[in-house]
């Protein structure tokens, strides 16, 4: 019975060190970032090619990314039209996208097929883009249905939530800021790193900011 006594005591102060420790060493969530994009606007495309593209594998592990297909675009009648700044083909783009995207909760297979379809002179090359991303491009059923209009709608309330001046846009844990939207544009992993490093997830000696 005292040996019993003597190991719940030091079972106690075992669960007691790591609470203490959680506690001092809470587990760091990812650094969010929400893009506003739409699919035929150039800067958008520069963006994803010359920005996000390169440089998300490498920081992919600090970061989490949610890719919005919208931008300066309208709904009206509640979906049953939209309007957007590129045209029609545009509206297709980004309803596309959508249906795309709303198969993976994955950023990683997201972000390869949004880079590779932004690459694209048009909006045809879907059924490349997601083969490469391991994503199905049978989505037929979701463009033809209320499904891409809600995921549509959904990506407006996003998109007009923040009424962005500019797209692309790009926002960091929720929080508009025009400084970090600029220098994103410049130096998207830069920027990156700027708040990794504020935040204390990486050190000036960490490899992903060389």
């Amino acid at each position: 019975m005292l040996y019993f006594k003597h190991c719940t005591i030091l079972l106690c102060v075992m669960i007691s060190n790591i609470s203490l420790a959680l506690v001092e060493n809470p587990v760091k969530q990812k650094l969010n970032i929400l893009i506003l994009y739409e699919s035929l606007c150039p800067d958008s495309k520069q963006f994803m090619q010359n920005q996000l593209g390169p440089n998300y594998e490498s920081l992919k592990d600090f970061i989490d990314i949610k890719l919005v297909p919208f931008g300066k675009s309208n709904s009206f009648d509640n979906g049953l039209q939209f309007f957007c700044q590129h045209g029609p083909t545009e509206c297709m783009g980004n309803r596309q996208q959508s249906c795309v995207l709303h198969q993976s909760h994955d950023p990683f297979a997201q972000v390869k097929f949004a880079v590779c379809q932004m690459n694209k002179l048009d909006t045809s090359s879907i059924k490349e883009c997601s083969k490469l991303a391991g994503l199905s491009s049978d989505i037929n059923q979701c463009m033809n249905s209320e499904t891409g209009t809600l995921l549509q709608l959904e990506a407006e309330r996003i998109t007009h939530s923040y009424a962005p001046s500019f797209i692309p846009t790009v926002i960091y844990n929720g929080v508009f800021e025009q400084q970090l939207q600029d220098n994103s544009l410049r130096d998207f992993r830069g920027t990156v790193c700027y708040l990794l490093l504020k935040r204390g997830d990486i050190s000036f000696l960490d490899e992903v900011c060389q």
